[in-house]
C-alpha cells in the first residue's frame, strides 16, 4: 500500500499515533525543505493531540528549521 494510501487510511480510521508517524516517513521522503517541514508540521499537531513519543523531536527539527519557536 502506497504511503498516501496509509495516510488517507489513518485519517479514516482516526488513528492518530499513526498519522504521526507516517506524516514524519513522508517527511523523510521528499525532496525539499519546504515539503519536509510541512509533513513535519501534520506530524506534531497529531503529535501534541496524543502525547506522542515523537513530538520533542519533531519539535526540534521544526526549531532548527525556523518554523517553531
Amino acid at each position: 500500500m502506497s504511503l498516501n494510501k496509509k495516510i488517507l487510511k489513518a485519517h479514516h480510521n482516526r488513528n492518530l499515533s499513526l498519522l504521526v508517524e507516517l506524516y514524519q516517513e513522508a517527511a523523510e521522503k521528499v525532496l525539499t525543505r519546504q515539503e519536509q517541514n510541512f509533513f513535519r508540521v501534520q506530524a506534531y499537531i497529531y503529535a501534541l493531540e496524543v502525547g506522542h513519543h515523537l513530538t520533542p523531536i519533531l519539535h526540534k527539527k521544526l526549531v532548527k528549521d525556523g518554523v517553531e519557536e
